[in-house]
């Protein structure tokens, strides 16, 4: 079994597409060779500042981006994008931009007791952006935690301090020191894609590793990053 590394925020649509690829492409990779992958979540926080009870979803887009009409081009735009990953965004019923640390709380417990990680994930991206669900809401957490299969207390995912949440700020660091500035960040050994590319990006990232995982931990270069293959968006 390959573990692929992919460093996301369950707020950012781009996470949600990539992932879907990447699970269309390990699938992909492991019909041609045999070889095993599994999706691993590790924690980012694109607004480590965000208030605990998040924000108005419109007043919080309107200050990032200068104006409203701004933050629905580029909601149009990753919809556009997704046409073709079986995803449906739903912007219009998305009241309220969340503080993501509970959901990444949530991942870890789904990981870390039944493997259910990556299923957990998906299931966030799902009831946010196609369903317009406030992921910030422990009590839906809670709920979504249920349907996946974990069953999280409320304690677990508002505590800030504790094993759960230490290993979501261990990942928070572990993409400081790899120089990660935006995500989906994928990684592979010591190969490392950022940004949802194409399915077929990502195949030639897998493909690198179906026969042989690199014992080594995965080095950093000059730059503070990871090696790259190279291939573009």
């Amino acid at each position: 079994m390959i573990r692929v590394e992919v460093f996301s925020d369950v707020i950012c649509p781009w996470c949600y597409i990539g992932g879907r690829r990447l699970e269309r492409a390990m699938r992909i990779v492991e019909a041609r060779s045999r070889t095993r992958f599994r999706a691993h979540y590790r924690a980012f926080e694109l607004n480590p500042g965000m208030p605990a009870a998040g924000m108005e979803r419109r007043a919080y887009r309107t200050a990032k981006f200068g104006s409203w009409k701004r933050s629905q081009e580029l909601d149009a735009g990753t919809a556009t994008a997704a046409a073709d990953d079986g995803i449906t965004f739903n912007y219009e019923a998305m009241a309220r931009t969340p503080n993501s640390r509970p959901a990444h709380r949530l991942i870890k417990l789904a990981e870390q007791r039944s493997q259910l990680g990556s299923a957990m994930a998906d299931r966030l991206f799902s009831a946010y952006f196609s369903e317009g669900l406030d992921v910030g809401d422990p009590d839906t957490l809670a709920q979504l935690g249920r349907e996946v299969g974990v069953d999280a207390s409320l304690g677990e995912l508002l505590l800030d301090a504790g094993p759960i949440d230490q290993a979501v700020e261990d990942d928070v660091r572990r993409a400081e020191q790899l120089g990660v500035r935006s995500v989906p960040f994928f990684i592979v050994g010591g190969l490392a894609v950022p940004g949802a590319v194409s399915v077929d990006c990502l195949v030639t990232l897998l493909a690198e590793h179906a026969l042989v995982l690199p014992a080594t931990t995965p080095g950093l270069d000059e730059a503070g990053g990871l090696d790259s293959p190279g291939c573009g968006s």
